[in-house]
């Protein structure tokens, strides 16, 4: 035993057999890129001196230790036969992948290293023995303690999906509970397999925290060939049927959406990271909630996609809900300054079990409630997008984005830039759909006798900051068109720059500004400019934005 940091004492030991086989299968991969996986580092037999390891493991049947190099010699790797390492085992590169977090080891200057005089370079050692059961015993003052540890099938091995049913675009959270796949008891274990046919098991591709590990030809390795000598059984392979139902994806634990052992590339990958060093508990979902795998947002209800681990196999389910909205009152009817709560019942719409999902406008995916007042003037009927590289670009050039309106109740506007060339932009411009008259009618004309109120802009551009980068809209400004684009006569300017001071909100339109509408005609063009070098940038866009561009008024008309 080794004392640590913490004052407590460690021991890492492991089957004498199986330690060999797992490095094997890494020193089989061929010399020269530094291989991970299950790599025990390197070999010394039992009859090594003190003077190498600072002091002696004669009671085993042979260590591992963590270096390779610096000023270590005769080590062996894999199934060769053990001999006295010589030299020491200072220096060198850490070949370990097994052992990664362990305690740090005492040292020190008042006692030994480690309390027994370990070679801190050789921490942390792996004793190797033969043993089918063990019994570990301390003899405590008092009643002896006892472990024991049984090496036989691994029990109990199951895996769960978080629901029976998943709407369109819900993330899938899957559950393997295999206490094999725990392989170093002092971190987190990363598992990532290709789920197609072409069936792949890789041990660290990813950290636990998601940095490249073995990914890239270093390490990377396939061990489905080899899960039989390492008494694996059916579990250590998933695989998938996703068909039109399902879709893999990324997260922090599994940043790309594929791995390459350096000859093939494999880009149908779900990765299940370790919930804690030791639990055998594994999951493919994040801290953050986010999972390797979705339910497609066009799926067809009723069908499914399936999961096999361990010879048992689960059916991902696609089904939608119906949907309820209550006014919780106390009364029937509402009177001044009543407070109603607002509660949607829609699973629908429930795509992430793991958190608390939020209705954001800024998400396409979100069906948006809303609240109606009167007759406002909305993006419903807008077309004919287009983005322009600087703000100075003539209105009549330009880049066409496709566009829609799908939801007719919130009336957002979905700009769907996922099929747009990269680049910037500092301004767009929208046909929006509705006439100068149908404007005019809506807006009060405070220069009118007998007309009284405010006019208003309800704006919503955060999808452009949170997807576009756009962090800044203090410069931006709004310019009504009126008949064709660019308008030949004055366009007017409702939004100056300045007026904005973020993403979203109210911006009250100037009773001047209203008075020169009056003499307009045709249909609205509106033109977006967000200032000489405070635009934002298109960038292979997985996701649409929407926006909001809202015309009302409060008032009176001829009284």
């Amino acid at each position: 035993m080794v004392q640590g940091t913490d004052g407590s004492w460690y021991a890492y030991f492991a089957n004498l057999q199986q330690a060999k086989k797992a490095d094997q299968i890494v020193a089989d991969a061929g010399p020269g890129a530094v291989r991970k996986s299950l790599d025990f580092g390197v070999f010394c037999s039992s009859s090594t001196p003190s003077s190498v390891l600072g002091t002696s493991f004669s009671q085993t049947q042979g260590v591992a230790l963590p270096r390779t190099g610096g000023a270590l010699g005769s080590f062996t790797n894999g199934q060769a036969t053990f001999t006295e390492c010589t030299g020491s085992a200072t220096g060198g590169t850490i070949a370990n992948n097994v052992i990664r977090s362990p305690k740090s080891i005492n040292t020190n200057p008042s006692v030994l290293p480690g309390q027994i005089g370990l070679n801190s370079d050789a921490w942390p050692i792996i004793q190797l023995f033969s043993f089918d059961n063990v019994e570990i015993k301390y003899n405590k003052p008092g009643k002896t303690q006892v472990v024991n540890l049984e090496y036989d099938e691994i029990p109990n091995i199951s895996f769960s999906l978080d629901r029976t049913n998943y709407p369109a675009g819900a993330e899938v959270f899957v559950t393997i509970n295999d206490i094999q796949l725990n392989q170093d008891p002092t971190d987190e274990d990363s598992w990532t397999f290709n789920v197609n046919s072409t069936k792949r098991t890789f041990y660290q591709a990813y950290t636990e925290s998601g940095s490249s590990s073995g990914n890239g030809g270093v390490g990377l390795i396939n061990l489905i060939p080899h899960l039989s000598s390492l008494d694996f059984e059916d579990n250590g392979k998933v695989t998938m049927s996703l068909g039109s139902i399902l879709s893999l994806k990324t997260n922090s634990d599994q940043p790309s959406a594929f791995v390459s052992d350096g000859t093939n590339t494999f880009s149908q990958i779900v990765t299940f990271v370790e919930t804690a060093p030791n639990s055998g508990i594994f999951r493919n979902y994040d801290n953050g909630k986010k999972s390797t795998i979705t339910v497609s947002s066009n799926a067809p209800r009723g069908q499914s996609g399936t999961i096999t681990y361990n010879d048992q196999t689960k059916s991902i389910l696609t089904g939608s809900f119906s949907a309820s909205v209550e006014l919780g009152t106390k009364s029937v009817s509402f009177e001044p300054g009543t407070i109603a709560t607002v509660t949607i019942t829609d699973p629908d719409q429930n795509v992430n079990s793991g958190k608390k999902d939020v209705l954001n406008v800024f998400e396409s995916t979100d069906i948006i409630p809303t609240l109606k007042t009167g007759s406002p003037l909305t993006l419903k009927s807008a077309s004919g997008v287009k983005f322009y590289t600087d703000f100075a670009d003539p209105l009549g050039g330009g880049t066409s984005i496709s566009s829609s309106t799908p939801d007719k109740i919130s009336d957002r506007l979905i700009i769907d830039t996922t099929t747009a060339s990269n680049g910037g932009f500092e301004k767009i411009s929208i046909n929006s759909g509705f006439s100068a008259q149908s404007l005019k009618s809506l807006l009060i004309d405070t220069s009118v006798a007998n007309d009284v109120g405010t006019n208003w802009l309800n704006y919503d551009f955060r999808s452009f900051q949170k997807q576009l980068g756009i962090s800044d809209f203090s410069d931006t400004s709004i310019t009504l068109h009126f008949g064709t684009l660019p308008d030949p006569g004055a366009p007017i300017t409702i939004v100056d720059s300045g007026d904005l001071t973020s993403a979203k909100g109210f911006v009250q339109i100037d009773d001047a500004d209203v008075a020169s509408i009056q003499s307009k005609s045709g249909t609205v063009f509106v033109v977006i400019n967000f200032g000489d070098g405070s635009g934002g940038s298109i960038s292979n866009e997985v996701n649409t934005q929407p926006i909001v561009i809202d015309f009302f008024s409060f008032g009176e008309k001829s009284n």
